[in-house]
C-alpha cells in the first residue's frame, strides 16, 4: 500500500514556484517595461495596448479552471504545467497593468479600483499557491505518512521543532522555514554518512508534513471563499472600465 501511494508524496516542495523559463520572460519584461518608464517617466509609450494585453494575460490564466473541471481536457497536459502558466499569466498580467497604471492618479475612479483589485488578486494567489503545495500531501492521508516516517526514523533522530504540531498559518510558514534550515545544516554536517543523511532528510520532510497537513487544508479550503469573488469582482470593474473608456473617449 505504501509503495502504490509514495508518488503522492514525491518531495517535491523544493522545486521552484515557476519553471526558469518563466521566471525568464517575467524578468525580462519588468526591466523592459521599467526602463522604459524611467525614460518617459509619467507617459510610457504603449500602455493603452499594454492594457489590453494585460487583460487578456488575465483572461487566460482562467483557462486552467476550465482545464480542471473539464473532463474533455483531463489528458491535455498535466495540471501542474497548467497551475504553472495560470501563475505565469497572473503575474504577467499584473505586471502588463501596472505599467498601463502609470500615472494615474488616486482619483481616477474605476482605473484606479481595477489596479487595486488586480494587485489584490496576485497577492491572494501567492498565498493560494503557498499553501496549495501542501494539498497533495494531505490528500494522501495521515496514515501513510506516519507509516514511512516510522520506517525512516530507524536510527536516527527528528529535531522536536521539525515534529512540532502548527497552531496556524504563521506557524505553519515557520515550522516550513524551520525544516528548511534544518535539512542545509544535514547537508553540511560531515559526520553524518550519505545514508543517515539520506534517511534523516526524508524523515524530517514527513514530519513537517504531518505537522503541516491539517493546517494547510483547513486554510485553503478558506482562501478559495475570498479569492475567487475577489477574481470575478475583478473581470466586473474591468468590464466596467473598458466600457468607461470607450464611452468618454466619443
Amino acid at each position: 500500500m505504501v509503495a502504490s501511494t509514495s508518488p503522492d508524496l514525491a518531495i517535491d516542495s523544493d522545486r521552484p514556484v515557476l519553471p526558469w523559463a518563466y521566471v525568464t520572460i517575467l524578468v525580462g519584461e519588468i526591466t523592459i517595461l521599467g526602463t522604459l518608464v524611467a525614460m518617459f517617466h509619467a507617459q510610457p509609450p504603449l500602455t493603452y495596448e499594454l492594457g489590453w494585453a494585460g487583460a487578456g494575460s488575465m483572461i487566460a490564466m482562467q483557462l486552467y479552471s476550465v482545464r480542471r473541471r473539464v473532463r474533455a481536457l483531463r489528458n491535455v497536459g498535466s495540471l501542474r504545467a497548467w497551475l504553472d502558466a495560470h501563475i505565469f499569466l497572473g503575474f504577467q498580467g499584473f505586471v502588463l497593468v501596472a505599467y498601463h497604471s502609470v500615472g494615474i492618479s488616486m482619483n481616477a475612479g474605476l482605473a484606479a479600483i481595477n489596479f487595486a483589485l488586480v494587485t489584490l488578486v496576485v497577492i491572494t494567489g501567492v498565498i493560494g499557491r503557498y499553501l496549495y503545495s501542501f494539498i497533495p500531501r494531505a490528500r494522501a492521508g495521515h496514515a501513510i505518512a506516519y507509516a514511512e516516517l516510522d520506517a525512516a526514523c530507524v536510527g536516527v533522530a527528528v529535531p522536536i521543532r521539525v515534529r512540532r504540531p502548527c497552531r496556524g498559518v504563521i506557524d505553519l510558514i515557520a515550522l516550513d522555514v524551520d525544516r528548511r534550515k534544518v535539512l542545509r545544516e544535514l547537508r553540511a554536517d560531515p559526520n553524518l554518512t550519505s545514508t543517515q543523511n539520506r534517511l534523516l532528510c526524508r524523515a524530517i520532510t514527513i514530519a513537517s508534513w504531518i505537522s503541516a497537513l491539517e493546517v494547510a487544508d483547513r486554510w485553503f479550503s478558506r482562501w478559495t471563499l475570498f479569492h475567487k469573488p475577489i477574481a470575478v469582482l475583478l473581470l466586473g470593474i474591468t468590464t466596467l472600465h473598458v466600457f468607461a473608456h470607450f464611452l468618454y473617449a466619443t
